[in-house]
Order: C-alpha cells, then sequence, then structure tokens
C-alpha cells in the first residue's frame, strides 16, 4: 500500500517529534516488512516537497554498487560512501556508468546531466527524471521489484549533493543490516537563497566556529553564507588595507570548506564609512580587494552600506552629487552599479552584486530609497529587514510593497536569532511569523544573522533551513523538536528541558513551553481547591532544571556549547531550586504551617538573591514572575481580582452597583497593603530592590484601581464634583502606572481603568507624548506635524503609524513622509505603535495624552 503527500502532510504524517513510523503501512501480502517491524523512524529535514512512501524496502548488503560518471557529483558521492560505511557495508563497489551492474543493491548517483545511466533506471522505475524541477532540485527513488535500485538525481550537481544528503537520513538502523525504503521523493527549494549572514557586532565567530557551520548549512540544505562580521577591521574600519597572508589563507580555507558543502561563500565589504563613492583611487582599492578572493576562489561579492551617516565625506562626491534630489542615494548607486559594470560583468562566472541599502529597514519609499531604486541597476540583489530591524512578522504584503519601490530581487536580512544587542539571552526557538509565499511576492530568499554564539544558533538556524526550503510544509514548533533531536542526540531530552526555557525572544513571546501550563494549572488549583497534585507536578519540572547542567555534561560532547550555554544552564538550575522551594511556601502558607512557610520564604530569598547575581536571562516573563508573586503569594489577578471586576460591572450596568463596589475597593486595597506588609516584614534590601517593580505596580495599580471605583460611582450617583476630582486623580495615577515596568496588573486592572476613564471611546490603550516635533530620543513617543518638514528623518531604530483625518493609513518603518491632512507618531525602539495599531485604528490625541481606539467602535 503507498501514499502520497504533499507539504503539511508529509510534516504532520511522516515527520514528527516522534516521527514517522513505517509499521502503520502493512504490505500486501499482509506480513509486516522488515522496516515496519523494527519500528524504525524517518528524520528528514528539511521536510520533502513531495514523498511517496512504502512500507516496502530492502537491506543494505555487505556488498553495494554505486554507479558514477565523470561528471557525477564527487562530494555527493563521498557522502553516499560514508553513509553505507556507517551502515555497516563492507564491499563499496565503484562502477562507471555503462558497465553491467551485478551487485546486490545498486546506487546511480548523479541526474541525466552527470550520469547517463540514471535516467534509464528512472525510467525503467516509472519515476519521471529531475529536468523540469527548480535548481538545487532533485529526484530521489527507489525500488525493491526484481533489483534492489536506488537512484540519486540532482537536476544539478548540487541537487545530487542534497540526494545524497536525504539518502542517508532515509537509512534505517536495525538489528542485522540496516534498511532502506521504497520512495519516491521529488524535492526542490522554493527560495534559491537560503542561508546565513556573520553580520553581528561584537566577538565575530572563530574560524574552527565558521568551519562547523559550513558543514551544517550542508548538512541541511543551506546553500549560502555571506561574510560580513562587523568587528572584523579589514572588512568596515580598515576596508582598504588588504588582508594579510595569515587571513587570506584563512579564508581560503572557509570557501574550499563552503564549496565542499555546496554553499556559496559571499565575501562582503561594509566601505560607507570612509569611501569617497566617486573617487578613482577608493574603486581601485575596492576591486584590488575584491581580486584578492576572486583568487581564492570567491564568486559571490555584497557591497553593505547599512549602519552609516549618510551625509556625503570627501569633496568630489559633494561636487557630483550635491544637487541631487538625494546626494546619498545617488552617489551610493554610482558606487553599486560601477562595481557591476566593471568588476562582475568582467569577472565570467560572477553572481549578481548583493547589497545593503543605508535605509534597510521598513516596506514603503522614502527619498533615499526612491533615488537609489531609480539609479540602481536591476541586476542588484537588494537587501533588508522587514518592516523593524529585529521583525516579528514578514508578510506577503509587506514583501509586495518594498519589492514595487526597489523593482529587483529582495533579499530578506532576518535579524534573528542575533543577540549582539541582548549580550544576556540566547534565543532558541524556531523562526516564527514569515509568510510561506514570500518567494512568489519579490523576495529571493533569506539569510539570517545568528547570534555570536555559533554552536547554539544551529539550534535555530536548522528550522530556518526548514522553512527556507518548504515554507508551505513548515511547523515551527515540529521543526525545533526535530532541530533539538538532531543537535542532541542521546541529550535531546535534557537539551529540550534547557532550550524550551530560552525559546522567546523578539520575534515570539512564547516561553518556557512545559514549564508555563504547569504553573499556570498550580495557580488555578491553589485558588480553586486541593493543589497538592498541581505542586507535585511543578516541583517535578523544577527538579529537571536542578539536574540539567549535570545531565548535560554527561549526555552531550559538544564541549563549545556547553561552554556557550554554561551561564544559562546554571542560572536555570538555581531557578529549578527556588522554582521548589516557591511552590513548598506557596503550599505551607495554603495549610497554615507558619514556621514551615517562613522558613521556605528565606531560602526562596536567598536563592532568589543567588539568581540575580546571573545575568543570564531564562525563562522570560515566566520564572521570575512566579518566583516574585510566590513570595508575595500572589496568584495571577486574572484568577482573583477579575472576577471581582466582572460582578461590579455588571452590577454598575444593571443596578446602584454600590454593594461590589465596595468589594471591589477591599480588593485594591489589599493589593496596596501588599508592599506595605512586604516592607515590613522583609529586612533582605536586595531582595526588595528586585522586587521593586512589582510592589509599585501594586501599589499604584491598587490606588488607581480605587480611583477609578470611586469615580465611576461618583459619577454614577451625580456628584459632579467629587466626580471630577476623582477623575483627576484617575488620570494622574494612570500616568505613572503606564511608565512602570509592566509586571502585575497590565492584564487586569490596566483593562479595567481604560473601561473606566474612556468608557465611550473603547480605548485599547494610551500613552503620553514626549514632545512635539523634536529629535526622538532613547523610549520617547514623538508627533510629527506638518510643520517640523517633509520626513521625520528618524534613524531605523524605531516604529511610525502615519495618520491622516484620525486613521491610522500607513504602520511601520522610520523616516516617514508627513502627511499634510495629519501627523506621524514614532516611538524609539517600543512596539507600542505595532502592537495596538492596526490600518484604520482611530487615534485620538487628549491633552498630550494618545488614545488608540478600536476602528471596530468608532464611527
Amino acid at each position: 500500500m503507498d501514499f502520497f503527500k504533499h507539504g503539511k502532510q508529509v510534516l504532520a504524517a511522516c515527520v514528527t517529534f516522534g516521527l514517522c513510523t513505517l509499521s502503520a503501512f502493512p504490505d500486501g501480502s499482509g506480513q509486516a516488512s522488515a522496516a515496519a517491524a523494527s519500528g524504525g523512524n524517518l528524520a528528514l529535514n528539511p521536510i520533502p516537497q513531495e514523498l511517496k512512501l512504502s512500507d516496502k524496502g530492502f537491506p543494505l548488503t555487505p556488498n553495494v554498487g554505486i554507479v558514477v560518471d565523470k561528471k557525477t557529483d564527487k562530494q555527493a558521492v563521498n557522502e553516499v560512501v560514508e553513509a553505507l560505511e556507517a551502515a555497516d557495508v563492507k564491499q563499496i563497489v565503484h562502477i562507471d556508468a555503462g558497465e553491467k551492474v551485478t551487485t546486490p543493491v545498486t546506487i546511480w548517483i548523479g541526474g541525466p546531466s552527470e550520469n547517463k545511466d540514471s535516467a534509464a533506471v528512472l525510467d525503467q522505475m516509472g519515476v519521471k527524471g529531475p529536468e523540469a524541477l527548480k535548481k538545487e532540485g532533485y529526484v530521489l527513488a527507489s525500488s525493491s521489484k526484481g533489483k534492489n535500485q536506488i537512484v540519486l538525481a540532482g537536476k544539478d550537481q548540487t541537487g545530487t549533493y542534497y540526494a545524497a544528503k536525504t539518502f542517508t537520513q532515509l537509512i534505517q538502523e536495525q538489528q542485522g543490516r540496516d534498511w532502506f525504503p521504497q520512495v519516491e521523493i521529488r524535492d526542490w527549494p522554493e527560495m534559491a537563497i537560503r542561508g546565513s549572514i556573520e553580520g553581528f557586532y561584537g566577538p565575530p565567530w572563530t574560524h574552527e566556529d565558521r568551519l562547523k557551520q559550513l558543514e551544517f548549512y550542508g548538512e541541511n540544505k543551506l546553500n549560502t553564507y555571506i561574510y560580513a562580521p562587523k568587528d572584523d577591521p579589514y572588512h568596515r574600519e580598515n576596508w582598504r588595507e588588504p588582508y594579510p597572508k595569515e587571513e587570506l589563507a584563512r579564508i581560503k580555507e572557509l570557501i574550499d570548506k563552503a564549496h565542499e558543502n555546496h554553499v556559496k561563500f559571499t565575501f562582503s565589504l561594509s566601505p560607507g564609512q570612509s569611501i569617497c563613492y566617486s573617487g578613482d583611487q577608493d574603486f581601485a582599492l575596492l576591486k584590488k580587494k575584491m581580486e584578492a578572493v576572486w583568487d581564492l576562489g570567491v564568486r559571490s561579492y555584497a557591497i553593505f552600506l547599512d549602519d552609516i551617516d549618510m551625509n556625503l565625506k570627501c569633496q568630489q562626491d559633494k561636487d557630483q552629487f550635491g544637487n541631487d534630489p538625494n546626494p546619498a542615494g545617488a552617489a551610493h548607486a554610482y558606487l553599486l552599479n560601477r562595481f557591476t559594470k566593471e568588476f562582475i560583468r568582467t569577472h565570467e562566472g560572477a553572481e549578481r552584486l548583493i547589497t545593503v541599502p543605508t535605509d534597510y529597514t521598513g516596506n514603503g519609499p522614502t527619498p533615499y530609497r526612491d533615488r537609489l531604486a531609480k539609479l540602481l541597476d536591476k541586476d542588484t540583489v537588494v537587501m533588508w529587514t522587514g518592516q523593524k530591524v529585529v521583525s516579528e512578522q514578514v508578510t506577503a504584503e509587506e514583501a509586495d510593497e518594498v519589492h514595487e519601490v526597489f523593482k529587483t530581487d529582495m533579499l530578506l536580512w532576518d535579524n534573528y536569532p542575533v543577540n549582539d544587542y541582548d549580550r544576556n539571552s540566547l534565543f532558541l526557538g524556531p523562526i516564527v511569523g514569515r509568510d510561506a509565499d514570500l518567494a512568489k511576492h519579490g523576495v529571493v530568499g533569506l539569510t539570517a544573522n545568528p547570534m555570536n554564539e555559533a554552536e547554539a544558533s544551529k539550534i535555530p538556524l536548522y528550522t530556518i533551513a526548514d522553512y527556507t526550503w518548504n515554507p508551505a510544509a513548515y511547523d515551527p514548533v515540529d521543526s525545533w523538536k526535530r532541530s533539538i533531536q538532531s543537535f542532541g542526540g542521546e541529550a535531546a531530552e535534557t537539551l529540550k528541558t534547557v532550550a524550551e526555557n530560552m525559546y522567546s525572544s523578539p520575534i515570539n513571546t512564547t516561553e518556557s513551553l512545559t514549564l508555563t501550563p504547569l504553573i499556570d494549572a498550580f495557580w488555578k488549583a491553589y485558588v480553586t481547591g486541593d493543589a497538592d497534585q498541581a505542586a507535585d507536578q511543578l516541583i517535578a519540572e523544577f527538579k529537571k532544571f536542578q539536574q540539567a547542567p549535570a545531565k548535560l555534561q554527561q549526555e552531550m560532547d559538544n564541549k563549545k556549547f556547553l561552554q556557550e550555554i554554561e551561564p544559562y544552564v546554571e542560572k536555570l538550575s538555581l531557578y529549578g531550586k527556588a522554582g521548589e522551594t516557591a511552590v513548598q511556601y506557596v503550599m505551607a502558607q495554603k495549610k497554615g504551617q507558619t514556621d514551615q512557610a517562613a522558613a521556605y520564604r528565606e531560602q526562596l530569598i536567598t536563592l532568589f538573591n543567588q539568581s540575580e547575581q546571573i545575568p543570564q536571562k531564562v525563562g522570560q516573563g515566566v520564572i521570575k514572575p512566579f518566583l516574585v508573586k510566590s513570595a508575595l503569594v500572589v496568584p495571577p489577578l486574572e484568577l482573583t481580582l477579575q472576577p471581582v471586576i466582572d460582578q461590579f460591572w455588571k452590577a454598575y450596568d444593571s443596578g446602584s452597583g454600590s454593594q461590589e463596589a465596595e468589594q471591589l475597593i477591599t480588593e485594591f486595597k489589599e493589593l496596596q497593603q501588599i508592599p506595605k506588609s512586604i516592607r515590613k516584614d522583609i529586612t533582605d534590601k536586595a531582595f526588595l530592590t528586585a522586587i521593586d517593580p512589582y510592589l509599585q505596580n501594586l501599589s499604584v495599580y491598587g490606588e488607581a484601581g480605587e480611583a477609578a471605583v470611586d469615580y465611576l460611582m461618583a459619577d454614577k450617583n451625580g456628584q459632579s464634583d467629587e466626580a471630577n476630582a476623582y477623575k483627576d486623580r484617575l488620570k494622574t495615577l494612570m500616568m505613572q502606572a503606564y511608565q512602570l515596568p509592566q509586571e502585575i496588573g497590565k492584564e487586569v486592572i490596566k483593562p479595567f481603568l481604560i473601561n473606566s476613564m474612556w468608557r465611550d471611546l473603547d480605548v485599547v490603550d494610551y500613552r503620553m507624548l514626549d514632545g512635539v516635533n523634536k529629535s526622538r530620543g532613547a523610549g520617547q513617543l514623538i508627533q510629527y506635524t506638518p510643520a517640523y518638514g517633509a520626513t521625520t528623518r528618524t534613524n531605523p531604530w524605531g516604529y511610525e503609524i502615519t495618520v491622516e483625518d484620525g486613521k491610522v493609513v500607513k504602520r511601520g518603518g522610520n523616516n516617514s513622509a508627513i502627511p499634510t491632512n495629519g501627523y506621524v507618531l514614532s516611538i524609539h525602539a517600543n512596539d507600542w505603535l505595532r502592537d495596538n495599531t492596526t490600518i484604520g485604528t482611530t487615534i485620538q490625541i487628549e491633552n498630550g495624552v494618545v488614545l488608540v481606539i478600536s476602528p471596530d467602535k468608532t464611527n
């Protein structure tokens, strides 16, 4: 019995964390096949485009023949040989194409362009060849009908190499002889460019790191590595200076390693800080440096103009471009076009030039982009980072918008999982938020900017390989689980425990996949009844944290990775001890065990303080809040306060609500008392300092909640003077509250306050302006009106919305055009505008307070 799967069906049916067990498919004779009996698993990455799998197959006998031709890819042959040797094949018979085949198992390597015999064998199997596939595609087919045959037929040599990689993944370990299933795979990459750009700031990768990365790319069908380390002085500051001989030797080794793994090594320079764009002398130095690596085997080049001042430096540039509508755009286009004309097109085999413009974030037009796009040679591939420097989402609509600006192939410089801006975090979760059809909207590929930690980067890079090859089938969680299995091996379970507590990132708020539901279940049980079982389950998970450092050391041989994550795992272990103690403290309190509770709290404070001495972050937004809320014995307000608020609104809208108001005020007063009680009972200054944001939240939100109820009741009872006084106090407290770290109260109290203050407007959120028509400072929200000029003139590290006639008409980007019938709101390094607005959202500004109003609730 055969079955055919496409896209997500392949993912669901064949490549889960447990993976696809062939025993699900009994053969036509009613007898279980050898593969089925073994319970062998398929672990394929990236997910193939098309897979036809049978329960049938055959063992890899001690004697296996491989048929090759003169043009057969040598790396593919090496891969097959290594896989067969690992499968305990004793004799590998090398057979030239055209010769007679007598081996019990025979493998034809190379498509029709490499191996003259493969087309006929595929035809005998009734399988179409790879000719119609995209570049780097392949057909892998096996048959046990009469002869045990396998064909690895690439569209080109890289396709054959990828077929060999898939061949290795298909071999099933068994007692006796390893097994190869009867399959037909037609596979190809959706994105033409897939890989990484070493473009981060801070410590660059070591030479050994890079060599291992290139091997990893080959294993996972990533085909691009862009060499662009910001802290390499010869790449950026000293770009004019030639690389020393020893450095060139290392680059040569990288180029050779890339070639062995069918990875394109793209050499880049970032000369924009000092180059004279029109100068012949600088251009000659640029060409000379590029020529030096051409001689080493480089065929792909990039000139990067990111993170530089747009002002022209040399007088010659000012004379040549100074009167242009956009001098920087014209100068940049001149340099790039000259390099394409005088270098790329004079070197046979050179790839298209890649560039990053200075205005590299956002999707819409800007004066600089418009001028650069108009003048730029359309053979140039342009990189951009999406809506933001670190973009949570990249949509097909956004891709269309930026492609419309540049009208050339766009390459996504994806700033995930890079962590140079947060050196105390590791981002180990999967890539998320990228539409599956970007390749159909002008995006030629994706290169990920990894972390400074090269080995840890492989966990998310595995998922990026999966996404870029077959985005339609990509499932982030499933891909991540397979990554953990692949990277962790025998340590996979322990690695999963560790890595899922470094799962969140600026592009994904999901964190602590196992722990989060256990915490939720514990608090719910604590509030509603018997929590013993939930407490035991939560403690069991915290004990895993405690055991993680020792188990990883025992189970993993990757010393570099263990070194990279050592402080993170140490903190997780401390969190495990603190978490267990926190549960014990809360349960002792619940059961009235005063002496035990006091001892547990003292121990909890000690462990918490120890964890605070380690700056690395784990379990962001999950573990530390749980420890603090446990120490305060403040369960989630959704479970305690929200039902009281709901009762109050119901009574308020249908009757007097006086009794419910009193009850709600009591709840808010109790919240206000918690900080006072804690500061009285606990003398540990370090702990009090660490939890002060939580205490401030409780105090201010508690006062604001009380003021809100007082205002609502005074207004309901016609006490206008009292109502106005309470409303003024409520506004003052609300302005204080939004400026605090939002640790407790954001999800429950803040919406209550907003609804109390602006009941008729359905306000989504609010925030005070930090200024009007002034330069945007760190963290500031600024309004820009037409009086400021044509554009906001902001740097890339922000987010802007354009408002016309009170409605949001454009989102994202920086340096936005200011409309004559509206304004631009611009915020620096903050997601408030992005998270709270959509196209059509109503914006009102009242006395310096920006109100975001739901578009569904306005006229």
